[in-house]
């Protein structure tokens, strides 16, 4: 049976389909997905995908990548991914079965929530399942997004046996700096907000160097505008300085790494410390231990059940705790 998948949005989206990709692939079927640009990074990584169509936002190419897929036959399509443009190459990709998931706001429960893409699921779809989050959380009812994705393909006729852990679909690269441990933290954006700035940042880091650990700490497009005084501080080592790496033996900034390094630091590291992240769901792949910082101010509960990694037990704060630095240094302890 050959199956298309649309997963067109960000890169933790990816990690936690490739439960659902695992399981369709025991049981011999092709898989091809069509991915954006961060998640074909990850696609790439693994030979469990027939295919790949990395789609790119502009309107030649995206018509581009309807004709090759019409071509295909399809026998199931999946739209896991919001949007409308997920919908609309879902619609013209003349698949057999068409399936569609309609995730609902999470912010604000209104009649007319996702109305476009009900009616777009109700005229040409076979199966499509609206899924109220709101809802579900406070009738304490899963909204995981590996769950909800198990959920649509069942309820499109496809047998899927229990979603085991992802790691072993990786081959990760895995460097020995010859230390008892080595702590990540991943300098996203997200860590700077009205209870943590980055004074309390730079302390945190000063409580942290004096217990037995070694700290890289990784960037990512946002960082050297958030961290202005962190990146005065600290050495930093660049993307071609980072294979002659041998010894870490002071703090140091890892900054643009491209993806392949980056994901072999974090698989290198026995602590990863980050926001709610990519770096999160890369670190689950990963025997690391993992903390995962929540914003305080954007449904943290919620964002922790539908986002928490699969099947990897982690420890999880949030940003607004009057004791978060005390919790992270107990954490790396």
């Amino acid at each position: 049976m050959r199956i298309c998948l649309v997963r067109i949005d960000k890169m933790g989206d990816m990690i936690l389909t490739l439960p659902i990709i695992q399981a369709l692939n025991r049981d011999k079927n092709e898989i091809d997905v069509i991915c954006s640009q961060s998640n074909f990074k990850i696609c790439n990584k693994l030979n469990i995908i027939n295919k790949i169509y990395l789609l790119q936002k502009n309107f030649s190419k995206i018509l581009n990548t309807i004709i090759k897929i019409r071509k295909e036959n399809y026998d199931y399509f999946f739209t896991f991914s919001p949007g409308i443009l997920s919908i609309l190459i879902s619609i013209f990709s003349g698949s057999k079965t068409k399936s569609l998931l309609i995730l609902k706001s999470r912010y604000k429960n209104s009649f007319s929530s996702k109305m476009l893409e009900k009616i777009l699921g109700n005229f040409f779809y076979d199966y499509y399942l609206i899924v109220d989050r709101r809802l579900r959380f406070s009738k304490k009812n899963s909204i995981h997004q590996t769950e909800l994705m198990k959920e649509l393909v069942i309820k499109s006729g496809l047998k899927i046996n229990d979603t085991d852990e992802i790691k072993e679909l990786f081959h990760l690269k895995r460097l020995d700096y010859n230390l008892k441990k080595l702590c990540l933290i991943h300098l996203s954006s997200k860590w700077i907000n009205k209870y943590f700035t980055e004074n309390k940042f730079i302390g945190l880091l000063e409580k942290l160097k004096n217990s037995k650990i070694n700290i890289v700490m990784t960037t990512d497009e946002t960082s050297e505008n958030v961290f202005k005084e962190i990146f005065k501080k600290y050495e930093i080592i660049n993307n071609n300085q980072f294979k002659n790496l041998k010894d870490i033996n002071k703090i140091i900034i890892l900054d643009k790494l491209n993806f392949d390094n980056w994901v072999s630091i974090i698989n290198s590291s026995t602590l990863v410390i980050t926001p709610e992240s990519g770096c999160t769901h890369i670190a689950s792949l990963s025997d690391n231990k993992l903390c995962v910082i929540y914003d305080a101010d954007n449904l943290p509960e919620m964002i922790s059940s539908e986002y928490t990694p699969w099947k990897k037990s982690y420890t999880k704060l949030f940003s607004n705790d009057l004791n978060l630095i005390e919790k992270i240094v107990s954490f790396t302890d």
